[in-house]
């Protein structure tokens, strides 16, 4: 053979495998998003889609791993999925810091395999990080400098099972928050109910649900909560709360560690569905407790109220969870979206955030600015049907706002 067709070949052999790359992106951030994060991954990709997750459901896992063809990639796309807290992902991302993901040889079927074993995970580092919130709300904005617009993140307040409770205002939410417990009827103007108490539990400091309702409502972002963590009993419609402990420290991933020392009372729940569940459950017969575990009193009945991404706020509300208006106003919630948007739309209600994708400054290249891309359009994240329940089209807002808890205006 000549040697010039050796090397031709030579150079062809070189170049395919080149062409048909596989390509393999890692995403973290905002659990509140995840469920239309995880649709519209699913949806964009063009053919040959198998995929696996941990949990249950593929639309509420933390863990997810998706394999096929996705338009304008060569090769198999791999795209992994580690949800944590908006805070922590644009950390994450900003830091490069190793993220814990399924094995890229996860056993994936066309159907969806569940119930992955978590004890497997792997660390990566992440390319792209969804976030409720803006860079300029974390300790990392210096070092992650871009990013874009998704689509609206929608929250409601949610009292727990069998409240009679349906409103709460800013500066109510205020004193629960400086206090973490309250007199009924500061809410209800009735001093028969002041025998009656509110507590308040939430999320952890890596969250942007935490930090949206704390700019939201005027707390301040970066301030220390006094919130309540739960033990309950039983499932779904059945949940019994059996106790309320004031937040205890050194609490693993429920701790608050971004703006604050682990204190007391500071922690938070490190995902919606854990709080979610807590605030279905019903509250007749309560025992609370200090940060050390001592008993404060027994035989309680009280009102819990939380705060909630609009995806997770329907599983509790649905389980008996009670949602509440937000300084008057009212946002409606079924399993496939928010039926009643123009509220936000129009300015009315100002409990939402804008949700963002962020990576690395000058990363956004290859296969990666495909995916963002993709991402990003009409048939991306700013599309209805995957946008589902957690929130609504960014292009049919006829109102806006500058940062996190700004004011709303045309």
């Amino acid at each position: 053979m000549k040697i010039k067709n050796i090397l031709a070949i030579a150079v062809v052999a070189a170049l395919a495998p080149m062409a048909m790359a596989d390509t393999t992106i890692n995403i973290t951030g905002a659990t509140a998003f995840r469920a239309a994060a995880l649709t519209a991954l699913k949806n964009t990709f063009s053919g040959n889609l198998t995929y696996a997750y941990d949990g249950g459901t593929y639309t509420s896992s933390t863990y997810a791993i998706l394999k096929g063809t996705y338009p304008g990639i060569s090769g198999v796309t791999t795209i992994r999925t580690s949800f944590s807290g908006s805070v922590e992902g644009i950390r994450d991302v900003s830091l490069q810091n190793n993220v814990n993901f399924l094995p890229t040889s996860t056993a994936t079927t066309s159907g969806g395999n569940g119930s992955q074993d978590v004890g497997t995970v792997v660390g990566a580092k992440p390319q792209l990080a969804f976030s409720d919130v803006f860079a300029d709300s974390t300790p990392y904005n210096a070092s992650l400098t871009e990013g874009a617009n998704a689509g609206i993140i929608a929250f409601r307040f949610v009292a727990s099972k069998g409240s009679s409770l349906t409103n709460i205002t800013a500066q109510q939410f205020r004193a629960l928050a400086g206090n973490g417990v309250q007199p009924l009827g500061l809410w209800t103007g009735n001093p028969a109910d002041n025998s009656t108490t509110v507590y308040l539990s939430g999320r952890n400091d890596g969250s942007g649900t935490r930090v949206t309702t704390l700019a939201e409502t005027g707390f301040g972002y970066a301030n220390v909560v006094n919130q309540w963590k739960g033990v309950v009993s039983g499932s779904g419609n059945s949940t019994v709360v059996t106790s309320l402990q004031i937040w205890p420290t050194n609490d693993g991933a429920n701790k608050s560690f971004i703006f604050n020392n682990d204190t007391a009372a500071n922690g938070g729940y490190s995902s919606g569905g854990s709080l979610g569940g807590l605030l279905q459950g019903s509250t007749g017969n309560v025992t609370t407790k200090d940060a050390t575990g001592t008993t404060i009193a027994t035989g309680q009945n009280l009102v819990i109220i939380g705060y909630l991404g609009t995806n997770d706020s329907y599983n509790a509300v649905t389980n008996g969870a009670v949602a509440l208006n937000y300084n008057g106003s009212q946002l409606n919630v079924n399993s496939s979206g928010i039926t009643n948007p123009d509220v936000i739309r129009n300015g009315n209600y100002t409990f939402w955030a804008y949700e963002h994708l962020f990576w690395v400054a000058g990363s956004r290249t290859g296969d990666l600015d495909t995916l963002v891309t993709k991402l990003l359009g009409t048939d991306g994240l700013d599309n209805a049907t995957n946008l589902g329940n957690a929130g609504i089209q960014i292009s049919t807002m006829n109102v806006s706002r500058g940062d996190d808890g700004g004011l709303v205006g045309p």
